[in-house]
């Protein structure tokens, strides 16, 4: 979490000036919970606790709520810069929830700390050293949003990432998405293959196999890994996209829009599962 101390904010001369509430912050701190209910809307205080509470969620998974703190956290006259953490989280959310332009603005900040230039001002406690692990996982879902933003920075990122070690499952898994989403079909296969070779009954192993073959424009091969997928997950909204990806290039589009329809009943927040599926009925 975002330590009180430590979050960075530049405030026009409009945003309120309240006392911090003990619940907030030293030895009396108490949660970030109480801290929101204790602060007033629109101070410094609330404002952390609103980031913080967002943070709290994307960790758990509930992107709709993180995004609702986050935006909470949002006060006019008043922009909020903190750690690498805060703005990998959420531009991830703000990916996810369709919101572009938002998501590659804190996609550069984040990119900007990995690259050695944090905003004007950051303090040195915000800008701590970041281990090997943490900054591929911050890679990981920035480059995507960097891709069609600054070619240059695009690139060193990508360069970045790829001179990063890749032998666990978990990392070739992470290294088969982002390749995937790079565009880059054969070499997310193999790092998939890759990965699937480590954990070959893993649901969520072969879901992501499934959809780099697909990407790939290997429908027909990828279809057996997701439709082992959707037998051991059968409620991960990911692995029916997988599947509605699948059916839909080898033309079946009822049975892709009804795949479709599950994932959007399990993630209605996901931008992404509200795009119908591009089919072409096959003969």
């Amino acid at each position: 979490m975002i330590s009180l101390l430590l979050a960075l904010m530049t405030a026009e001369p409009q945003i309120r000036e309240a006392p911090v509430p003990p619940v907030c912050a030293g030895p009396t701190f108490v949660s970030w919970r109480a801290c929101a209910e204790a602060a007033q809307e629109g101070t410094p205080a609330y404002v952390l606790a609103m980031i913080n509470l967002g943070t709290e969620a994307y960790l758990a998974g509930d992107m709709a709520s993180a995004l609702d703190y986050y935006d909470k956290g949002e006060t006019e006259g008043f922009s909020t810069t903190s750690d690498v953490v805060l703005h990998t989280f959420r531009a991830d959310t703000r990916r996810y929830a369709g919101r572009m332009d938002e998501a590659r603005a804190d996609a550069r900040l984040a990119w900007g700390f990995l690259d050695g230039r944090p905003p004007t001002g950051t303090p040195d406690n915000l800008n701590q050293p970041i281990p090997t692990e943490m900054r591929g996982a911050i890679l990981s879902i920035i480059l995507p949003m960097l891709k069609d933003d600054d070619a240059a920075a695009f690139q060193r990122a990508r360069d970045q990432y790829m001179a990063l070690p890749a032998t666990d499952w978990q990392t070739l898994s992470q290294r088969a998405g982002v390749l995937t989403e790079l565009g880059e079909h054969e070499a997310a296969v193999a790092a998939s293959k890759a990965a699937l070779d480590l954990k070959p009954q893993d649901g969520l192993t072969q879901n992501n196999h499934c959809y780099a073959l697909v990407e790939a424009g290997r429908a027909a091969e990828a279809l057996p890994y997701c439709e082992r997928a959707v037998a051991a997950l059968p409620e991960i909204a990911p692995v029916r996209h997988s599947v509605a990806t699948v059916l839909a290039k080898l033309g079946r589009c009822a049975d892709a829009e009804a795949q479709l329809v599950i994932a959007r009943r399990l993630e209605p927040a996901n931008s992404r599962y509200r795009e119908t599926a591009v089919c072409t009925p096959k003969g």
